[in-house]
């Protein structure tokens, strides 16, 4: 279906690239979302990577989905406004802590498991959050990611590792104060 709205854009149908802005909004300010952790900031980018892909349309090449190629754009856009340089510091952890805080989540109710997820995404730096989330929430493979990020097959592995003790170490942290605050 893409390929069939991609050329009536580029033949002058400009009306026609509202199925792309349709199609791949929530996907695209959910990306942003994970890198940015600010709905200003998220739609801002989203803004101009719609853009940015509308002014570059024809350049498109078709060894890889649109959907694919746009995701580069908006994770390029968001990274831009990213005010910080991103450095990863992770705390080594156990298997044996993640096995009791994967013991623990899922206790919770499928609600508070969102909650508590999405607080946790907005604690970790915006290259963990972006290969937790492409990974994991929307089930790209490595390859995908890859043609996404332009990183590295053994940086998007070395990023989800690390991301995801990143991830059990905050979710610790917030259960252990929970636990806490309770007793």
């Amino acid at each position: 279906m893409d390929s069939i709205y991609i050329r009536k854009v580029l033949s002058g149908d400009t009306e026609a690239f509202r199925y792309f802005v349709n199609t791949y909004k929530d996907f695209a300010f959910s990306l942003s979302y994970s890198i940015l952790k600010n709905n200003y900031f998220a739609e801002e980018a989203v803004q101009e990577a719609f853009i940015k892909s509308f002014e570059k349309l024809a350049s498109f090449r078709k060894d890889a989905s649109f959907k694919t190629w746009f995701g580069r754009i908006v994770i390029n856009e968001s990274l831009r406004k990213v005010n910080k340089k991103n450095v990863l510091s992770v705390n080594d952890i156990s298997e044996d802590i993640i096995k009791v805080v994967d013991d623990t989540v899922e206790t919770l109710n499928k609600n508070e498991q969102k909650v508590l997820i999405s607080e946790i995404f907005d604690l970790l730096q915006p290259n963990e959050s972006i290969v937790l989330d492409l990974f994991y929430l929307k089930e790209n493979t490595i390859k995908e990611i890859k043609e996404m990020t332009s990183w590295s097959e053994s940086k998007i592995k070395m990023l989800l590792l690390r991301s995801r003790k990143s991830f059990y170490s905050k979710l610790s942290k917030i259960l252990r104060n929970e636990m806490e605050d309770i007793l």
